[in-house]
């Protein structure tokens, strides 16, 4: 239950990351600035949650891997979407 928290904490702040940056590929219009804090604030959260659901270390790495693969994954999922490939 603890690393399902983790993952949707880490996933929605990666998505509303990424869907606040003015490249973003899935909407017509990327989201106003104002969701840049609360995205900030989900992804800052999900470090402890990794780290609760997990043991510190090994949480902290797996918080940081989940990040980077969502980073660079929602681009690439964004031209699979639109079909520009």
């Amino acid at each position: 239950m603890a690393i399902a928290v983790s993952l949707i904490l880490s996933i929605v702040g990666a998505a509303l990351l990424y869907l606040a940056s003015p490249n973003q590929g899935w909407l017509r219009q990327p989201l106003s600035r104002g969701w840049l804090p609360w995205a900030a604030v989900l992804v800052l959260l999900s470090w402890p949650a990794w780290m609760r659901a997990l043991d510190p270390k090994a949480g902290f790495f797996a918080a940081l891997t989940v990040l980077m693969l969502l980073l660079g994954l929602l681009p690439l999922l964004s031209l699979l979407r639109r079909g520009d490939h």
